[in-house]
């Protein structure tokens, strides 16, 4: 026999705990009707008996027999002529049910002489005393539950019976009785109804449910071939309402996917620059020497030329070396805007060779858990990111400011921008738009970003320029006072340390 499949187990499990649900809710709910129904019932009751009471023509049961003065009546004539005089008072009351009866008991004639809504002259001749017993006890209003009941001719019934008095003395009682398997009938084809159609539409619920799953099986294949072929950053699902999910656990897995090639990047870096750098650096002398023999004047660009390539290597290792994993850190309390002013002189001179200009806009920001080496790295290689993308010059705005508990920095450039599919690949090494770029010096940014436990995103127009932007974690100070940063929101053109 075949093991049934995930979709059939989950649909079997759900069924079972919406049925179990389902059932204690029902048997709940049919309790509460039930009470309900009594308690209503109950309150009918009352009131007859009490309408009865108050109705009920004066005198005893055996005065109102007698008041044709005719002598020697029979006990059944007297039940008669009583249930005569009372029956106005029985047909005056209305009730909306048909299963409730109500009438007087007499304790002088030990029986019932007066039955309604509809006479029944059976309950009022031939019947043993002791049938009535449970009224002819009774001496306080009372509610009393019969299993086996003449009144409803063996049902069971709920009775309520109030004392009627004459002159001090107890003549007999008012009754209303209602017919409880009539009650417990209706309850129960009530409950029966309300469970077939809620058991519908749980049927109807597992079909919907079953078909939301094959979807979303559907889809979750393919954002997993998606994945494979890192393409999941535009990916739609059917089920509109799960596309964020799907896109959220794309931007996840891109980021796990982007640290472990840095991951990867650094232990290759580590393990092979050292001797990488050794015969590199052997040639590169021997290169210089042969270059300044007379007999070798003529090839003294081809010399330079190769000593130029080899100092691009050496510069490709040195990046390669920055993404090294186990590269120690020394974090310290300290300000973003201090490590910008230091690094001002430089960014300047970057920018003039460039035909370039900078602006600042350092906001009042608290301190932050930093790097300082590390942001100087990250600092410079994203402004010179900027500069390479105006080739014809331009303007880069370097902006920090504060949001809630966060530390933001922004650079923008006025470059060409980012076509949309090269923005999910920035920051994989290798990846370049650049003529002679090595790919790596925004994996090194990107690295840096993530061992600082901050964050970085990036908004790109083309022909307008990209925004980088990382979101650093504050330290908020205990003493009563913030550490405040001289606000500078004008273009910088000369600084005090320059």
């Amino acid at each position: 026999m075949d093991k049934m499949n995930l979709t059939t187990k989950l649909n079997f499990k759900i069924i079972g705990i919406v049925l179990l649900l389902l059932t204690t809710v029902t048997a709940y709910n049919h309790w509460l009707s039930l009470e309900k129904e009594n308690e209503k019932n109950v309150q009918w009751l009352v009131e007859i008996t009490d309408f009865l009471v108050k109705k009920k023509p004066d005198g005893s049961f055996l005065d109102i027999a007698l008041k044709q003065n005719i002598e020697n009546l029979s006990t059944q004539q007297q039940i008669l002529s009583v249930n005569q005089e009372l029956q106005p008072v029985l047909q005056a009351i209305l009730v909306p049910t048909n299963i409730i009866k109500f009438g007087f008991y007499s304790r002088q004639h030990e029986s019932i002489v007066g039955i309604g809504p509809h006479p029944d002259i059976s309950l009022l001749f031939g019947v043993a005393p002791s049938r009535f017993q449970y009224i002819h006890d009774v001496n306080t209003e009372q509610l009393i539950e019969i299993k086996n009941s003449l009144l409803w001719h063996g049902a069971s019934t709920l009775i309520y019976v109030r004392p009627i008095t004459h002159d001090g003395i107890l003549i007999g009682h008012a009754f209303a009785a209602i017919n409880q398997d009539a009650v417990y009938t209706t309850i129960w084809k009530r409950t029966a109804n309300t469970f077939f159609a809620a058991s519908l539409m749980l049927l109807v619920c597992v079909m919907v449910f079953r078909e939301l799953f094959v979807k979303l099986k559907k889809d979750l294949l393919l954002f997993a071939e998606r994945i494979l072929d890192g393409h999941t950053f535009n990916f739609n699902s059917e089920l509109a309402e799960f596309t964020p999910i799907l896109q959220h656990i794309s931007e996840q897995t891109e980021k796990m996917t982007r640290l472990d090639r840095l991951n990867i990047i650094g232990e290759m870096a580590a393990g092979i620059a050292h001797e990488v750098r050794n015969p590199m650096t052997t040639v590169r002398g021997l290169l210089q020497f042969m270059g300044r023999k007379q007999e070798f004047i003529h090839h003294k660009d081809r010399f330079a030329l190769m000593i130029d390539e080899l100092d691009r290597a050496n510069s490709i290792i040195t990046e390669f070396l920055s993404l090294a994993k186990n590269k120690a850190m020394n974090f310290t309390e300290c300000n973003l805007n201090d490590i910008i002013r230091a690094l001002h002189p430089l960014l300047m001179s970057d920018a003039l060779r460039n035909n370039c200009e900078i602006e600042f806009s350092l906001g009042d920001i608290p301190t932050s858990l930093l790097d300082k080496d590390s942001i100087r790295q990250l600092m410079l290689n994203m402004v010179r990111n900027g500069i390479d993308a105006m080739p014809t010059g331009g303007l880069i705005h370097i902006i920090t400011e504060r949001d809630g508990q966060k530390v933001l920095l922004s650079i923008k450039d006025q470059g060409i921008g980012i076509v949309p599919e090269n923005t999910e690949k920035l920051g994989t090494p290798f990846f370049t738009t650049k003529e002679n770029g090595t790919g790596l010096g925004l994996a090194v940014c990107y690295r840096i970003v993530h061992r600082h436990s901050a964050t970085i995103s990036v908004k790109s127009e083309l022909g307008k320029g990209t925004a980088f932007i990382v979101e650093f974690d504050s330290i908020q100070s205990n003493t009563s006072h913030s550490i405040r940063n001289t606000s500078m929101t004008s273009k910088i053109e000369v600084m005090e340390d320059a």
